[in-house]
């Protein structure tokens, strides 16, 4: 990972930069870039600047600052003639413009003025007179919200310059700046954190990520850059935003350093904390915004709020802090939100902390991602008499972190006042997720579900015990535990909630049994909102992310779902909901190829895992780490992460049920890399192991079997038996290619690659491209083997570490298409004319021809419509 830069790069400006060699082109006076401080308008300005000399124009740049701004003319010091005396105004501008263009020798010329909102008088006068009456180009840089010279002003509003609002950066091109600064990826955390500060702000943006980097909080891990805490403001951010906060007189900072400390607040509640007028004065300056419906207040930017909590001296802080306590305490209701916001202001302020507040506070932290809080606040809670809700708060703050001996003790402790308790059904969820995936005792699990089958009664409590013993039965007969749920589920009397807690575990089961898309409809049915409020929730998202990745179906809204739940997770940091996202994006690279980025997601997803995992989910990582390493010749990294997956398979640990299915293809995929031969056996025995109960991984294995060299007869009748049971778009794509390499049919394994592109798995696409490739040299079919080829090549994702598939036999025309080849073909694809090619690509028709006929004659393409 390279180090560090200080000199990051202009990213995401290259539409405005287009803006500026065009309006040169057309002969403008000039361009004047008008944004907000850190935008990085300077940045853009030397860019235009220098990408305008390199096309040949003579180029000066001039800085101008208040400092120079007190001597007429102090900007252009080193351009002014010495020969012209300052209080000859009309002869300085005149002899000014002669000496540029003496030196320019019949070049154009292009003077760029930073910060020209700085610019004296007879300065701004210069720049309007060498833009409108000399020829040269002016790029003028002006921040906003500042008084600005009329000469520069006129230069857009009368003279015919360009003007240009820049505005802030958006997320992905925020991203792409962070991880070129920063010379490698980033953890999602990382990009929530920059984001969310710098809202855009490139400069902003730099300071943050270089300040934690000096500070140590920032640090480079596993080829991933990621936080190890909060960081503090940087020096440089505080004295780049305070000063617009130094100026400010003490009424006008009140409602500034109230809402530093607690945003968002109530118009009505602020005002009374401070005044109209001051409120009015911090939203004249730009430093505080109501929301649309003008109801809530918060900062207009929330490094704001950083600096001040930063410089805001101790005492005061504290007293602060309790105004605001007091002043939230008076909502009506108080949502579970505020009251963890007004325990938060309590603490900070060494304040007592009232007991009705503690079980919701505990509640909101476990939810806010903030488990030592929660356990705090939990504790205190039971102390004071919380009962089983406060229990119920500290038990989920200890299995979050992974204090699984003490959420059970504090759980079994109460155990006898469950029975007809309203909270009956959350505390039998805690405790399962603590007994059965948390300390692994399955008999301790059975047995307390035996004894709360007489703590309610009537229909309802059986159905709901029938969800809550999903986990044991189907450990223990999973054939038997979905008829059992799918006749509960038929049931027309039955409530919403109970229908909720039977469909969500049934998702699951449907999933061991190779339903998968059954159950990704049902589990996608129940996603989680994010947090993830209880344990239900917590079981839907994997059930959701196996079932659609393994059924193939939609593929693209799988990606969308999971980049969105990351993002939401990441914000308020749910880690378990984060690590299944990340790891869910991790096998959707995977599959396509793109085995860097794989890498990269498993990286996240393996330090969210390390915060919270109820299901020892984290094996999932180590399972495609050793599949990365098999296909990129790793055998080292592939035995590295072997003995990982071993590891968590271990007793008393979590045990989900696909785990030996996913064991063994770790086992098979490793084996692999050093005898072929050996690891497709393996697979193979594994493969048949499953047929009976979970069809879905009899075809997964099977399907890696068939790819590392095992018989395809054999496996493609183990498929036709299983596809038909899973009912899934990917499994029937792996027995349609099974049988076209039992058939040894080469048009059907072409077509068998069209699927599997089409679902979103390259990886498997390329190799029954190459596969056909192969299979059309041996019928002694030369242009349909290089067409083959040429897909295979187009399907494998270079620098991801493999080559290309070789194909042998194929004659001397090169396969692979150039970079314009393969642009021609991608728009030829899409129905469009020679013609209407070459006037997207301000090509001539007869080059767009000879171009594709090269093209089709490496694809083996006789006839247009083949392409």
């Amino acid at each position: 990972m390279d180090a560090v830069s200080l000199e990051w790069p202009l990213i995401g400006r290259d539409a405005e930069l287009a803006v500026i060699g065009q309006a040169f082109a057309d002969g403008r006076c000039g361009v004047v870039l008008r944004a907000a401080a850190g935008t990085g308008k300077s940045r853009l300005g030397r860019e235009a600047l220098a990408a305008l000399e390199r096309g040949g124009a003579m180029t000066e740049w001039v800085c101008a600052t208040r400092s120079a701004a007190t001597i007429p003319l102090g900007a252009f010091a080193r351009l002014v003639p010495d020969t012209v005396r300052s209080d000859q105004a009309f002869d300085l501008l005149r002899s000014s413009a002669q000496a540029l263009r003496a030196r320019a020798q019949g070049r154009r010329i292009v003077v760029g003025v930073d910060d020209a909102q700085l610019l004296d008088a007879a300065s701004a006068a210069l720049v309007q007179h060498l833009a409108t009456r000399s020829g040269v180009f002016v790029i003028a840089t002006v921040r906003n919200g500042e008084p600005c010279p009329d000469a520069i002003v006129s230069l857009w509003k009368d003279c015919g310059a360009q003007p240009l609002e820049l505005d802030h950066l958006d997320e992905p091109s925020m991203r792409t700046l962070v991880e070129a600064g920063l010379g490698g990826p980033a953890q999602e955390e990382v990009h929530r954190w920059v984001l969310d500060r710098s809202q855009g702000n490139p400069l902003y943006a730099r300071e943050l990520v270089l300040g934690a980097v000096e500070s140590g909080r920032l640090l480079a891990d596993h080829g991933l850059w990621r936080l190890t805490g909060r960081p503090s403001v940087a020096a440089s951010l505080v004295e780049l935003v305070g000063d617009r906060l130094r100026e400010l007189t003490q009424a006008q900072r009140a409602p500034v350093e109230l809402l530093a400390l607690a945003e968002p607040l109530r118009l009505s509640e602020i005002e009374l904390l401070t005044s109209y007028d001051a409120l009015a004065d911090a939203e004249a300056h730009g430093l505080i915004a109501l929301d649309t419906r003008g109801q809530d207040v918060r900062l207009a930017h929330p490094l704001y709020g950083d600096v001040l909590r930063a410089s805001m001296p101790g005492l005061r802080s504290r007293a602060l802090r309790r105004r605001l306590a007091d002043t939230l305490l008076e909502r009506d209701p108080l949502a579970p939100g505020d009251a963890l916001r007004i325990v938060r202001l309590l603490l900070d302020a060494g304040a007592p902390i009232p007991s009705p507040l503690l079980v919701d506070a505990a509640r909101a932290a476990n939810l806010a991602g903030d488990p030592e809080l929660g356990a705090q606040l939990g504790e205190l809670a039971v102390a004071d008499g919380g009962g089983v809700d406060a229990v119920l708060a500290l038990a989920r703050a200890n299995a979050i972190r992974g204090h699984f001996e003490a959420a059970e003790a504090s759980l079994a402790a109460i155990e006898s006042e469950l029975p007809g308790h309203p909270s009956v059904v959350p505390y039998l969820e805690q405790r399962v997720r603590v007994l059965f995936w948390g300390l692994g005792d399955t008999e301790a699990t059975r047995a307390l579900l035996d004894r709360a089958d007489a703590w309610c009664e009537g229909e309802r409590w059986r159905r709901q015990l029938l969800a809550l013993r999903m986990p044991t039965a189907v450990a223990a007969d999973l054939a038997a535990a979905v008829v059992a749920t799918e006749a509960a589920l038929g049931d027309p009397d039955l409530d919403q909630e109970t229908g909720r807690l039977l469909e969500t575990r049934l998702a699951m089961a449907l999933f061991y049994s190779g339903r998968w898309t059954e159950s990704r409809a049902l589990a996608r049915r129940h996603c989680p909102e994010i947090p993830i409020r209880d344990y239900t929730g917590l079981m839907t998202l994997p059930a959701y992310r196996f079932a659609a990745l393994e059924s193939g179906a939609d593929w693209p809204g799988l990606a969308a779902d999971l980049a969105r739940i990351l993002g939401d997770a990441v914000r308020c940091r749910d880690y378990e909901a984060a690590a299944q996202a990340a790891v869910g994006l991790a096998a959707l690279e995977f599959f396509g190829g793109r085995f860097n980025s794989a890498a990269r997601w498993l990286s996240e997803a393996e330090l969210h895992f390390a915060r919270e995992d109820a299901f020892g989910l984290v094996g999932d990582v180590h399972l495609l780490r050793i599949g990365i390493a098999a296909r990129t010749g790793d055998a080292d990294g592939a035995t590295r992460a072997l003995e990982r997956l071993r590891v968590i398979d271990g007793p008393g640990r979590p045990r989900p049920l696909s785990r030996q299915a996913y064991l063994a293809r770790g086992e098979g995929w490793a084996s692999c890399i050093r005898n072929p031969q050996q690891g497709a056996a393996e697979l193979l025995t594994a493969a048949e192991r499953f047929l009976a109960d979970m069809p879905g991984f009899t075809a997964l294995l099977a399907y890696d079997a068939v790819l590392a060299g095992a018989s395809p007869v054999r496996v493609s009748a183990l498929l036709a038996d299983v596809a038909p049971r899973c009912e899934a778009r990917l499994v029937d794509a792996y027995a349609a290619h099974a049988d076209a390499l039992a058939r040894r049919d080469a048009n059907a394994l072409l077509a068998v690659a069209d699927t599997f592109a089409a679902i979103g798995a390259r990886l498997y696409a390329m190799h029954a491209a190459a596969q056909a490739a192969r299979r059309f040299v041996a019928d002694g079919r030369q242009d349909s083997a290089r067409r083959a080829a040429a897909r295979a090549t187009e399907l494998h994702e270079p620098g991801h570490g493999t080559a290309p598939p070789v194909i042998d036999g194929i004659d001397s025309v090169a396969v692979a298409l150039t970079a314009r080849e393969d642009q021609l073909v991608g728009l030829a694809r899409q129905g469009l004319s020679n013609a209407e090619i070459a006037d997207r690509l301000v090509l001539s028709v007869r080059t767009v021809e000879t171009h594709l006929y090269r093209a089709m004659n490496k694809l083996g393409v006789g006839d247009r419509r083949d392409l």
